[in-house]
């Protein structure tokens, strides 16, 4: 090895194809590179290869709203009180999801075809990659992708699985949460229960608004949630077989919570009110109308997508990073 110098600038020239005991030196400037940057940077490119093909299946098989889905619930297992316990018992996007545990729980229900007919083709093209950073960086592209903001996600995480397992549902949103009966009881219980999910996601009321307006995309399912009349074999008119909404997703059925369900917008604020019989508005949905934690929020969500989108990209990125561990700990960015 030369250690070269030009002005102030110092840099390690490798070896050549003519230099003796090129082999071994070439091994010992790789190794240098891995020491100094040179597997951040391979992570990096594995992001950036893997982001292309996600970008690629999104667009051809219009599956942005459950690869969202799935980072999400890998990231809503994430407990603040939980924090001080050996990683990673805080849960969190530590892409857990993908156990046994965590997949066939009822939360969960309908998203291991994310995992297994998604995103497994990506990780086998791409198997440097963490399933942690996969799914991930699947969400993150869904949103840009459909149309909503390009977030800034930070990368590098590390896989992993709790030795303590928690019960389902695991500290994710519940759609119709136990509440006293009644309009009025109904609302105010699910303003609560936002508070009790995501506060532990070290999220503020803004940060829920921001974070529920996502529900401008996808659908509910009755053989999966079991909160709606669609299932899969049927649908609204914004979802069965053949409406012009379904754009190219091989999976018709389910009901949606705006007309156009695979834009992500801010349609879901701006269109609540219209009470279209062709969608859904859980409690936890309406209530970001009403209650007064959360109206100014709903209705600046209304009338400006472009603060939508500031507030939605910063709360999305912080939930994204809620308990995991990277390397390098500084993350890697820029994807």
């Amino acid at each position: 090895h030369i250690l070269s110098k030009d002005s102030s600038i110092f840099f390690l020239a490798g070896p050549t194809s003519s230099s003796p005991d090129y082999s071994s030196k070439m091994a010992c400037f790789d190794c240098f590179c891995g020491l100094f940057g040179g597997e951040a940077a391979k992570k990096k490119a594995d992001l950036k290869k893997a982001k292309g093909l996600l970008v690629t299946l999104i667009k051809e098989k219009s599956c942005g709203p459950i690869l969202l889905r799935t980072a999400w619930h890998d990231a809503g297992t994430y407990d603040m009180k939980n924090a001080s316990k050996p990683w990673p018992n805080a849960g969190g996007a530590i892409g857990s999801i993908r156990t046994d545990h965590e997949i066939n729980a009822p939360p969960n229900a309908g998203l291991k075809k994310a995992i297994t007919s998604y995103l497994q083709p990506i990780k086998d093209q791409v198997p440097g990659i963490s399933w942690a950073d996969l799914i991930q960086l699947g969400g993150a592209t869904s949103v840009e992708v459909m149309g909503g903001p390009k977030i800034n996600m930070k990368y590098g995480r590390v896989d992993g699985v709790p030795s303590e397992l928690a019960p389902a549902p695991f500290g994710l949103p519940a759609p119709m949460p136990d509440q006293p009966q009644g309009k009025d009881a109904d609302l105010k219980w699910a303003a609560q229960h936002l508070k009790d999910v995501f506060y532990k996601y070290h999220m503020n009321d803004k940060d829920i608004v921001a974070l529920s307006g996502a529900h401008t995309v996808g659908r509910a399912f009755k053989d999966r949630s079991g909160t709606v009349a669609e299932g899969s074999t049927d649908g609204t008119k914004y979802t069965k077989r053949g409406a012009p909404e379904l754009l190219k997703s091989l999976t018709a059925g389910g009901r949606s919570w705006t007309k156009n369900w695979l834009v992500f917008d801010n349609s879901y604020f701006t269109d609540m009110s219209k009470n279209d019989p062709e969608v859904i508005t859980f409690p936890t949905d309406r209530c970001l109308s009403t209650d007064p934690c959360y109206k100014k929020f709903f209705d600046e969500f209304a009338k400006d997508e472009k603060a939508f989108f500031a507030a939605y990209a910063d709360a999305h990125k912080r939930l994204s990073e809620n308990g995991s561990k990277f390397e390098p700990a500084s993350g890697i960015t820029g994807i």
